[in-house]
């Protein structure tokens, strides 16, 4: 997965600097709402085109989850 991609979703979705996203920003400290959480992962969704299982989505907390997610989520597919 790529973090600049990645980086830029969740930049664009908190309305900050994407140079402000690093792996171990936590989403909330970036001005992520839990709606705009879900916004984000669906971008990212559609950017990499796989699925997000809704059972994971809570325990995604930091970039590095999301890194973390998405990879084995890809693997797997």
């Amino acid at each position: 997965m790529s973090l600049e991609i990645i980086a830029a979703i969740i930049a664009k979705t908190a309305r900050c600097n994407i140079e402000d996203v690093k792996p171990e920003s936590e989403l909330v400290a970036l001005g992520l709402s839990s709606l705009d959480t879900l916004t984000m992962l669906f971008e990212l969704e559609e950017a990499f085109d796989i699925e997000i299982p809704n059972e994971v989505i809570p325990s995604i907390v930091t970039v590095n989850d999301i890194l973390g997610k998405l990879e084995g989520i890809k693997q797997t597919a």
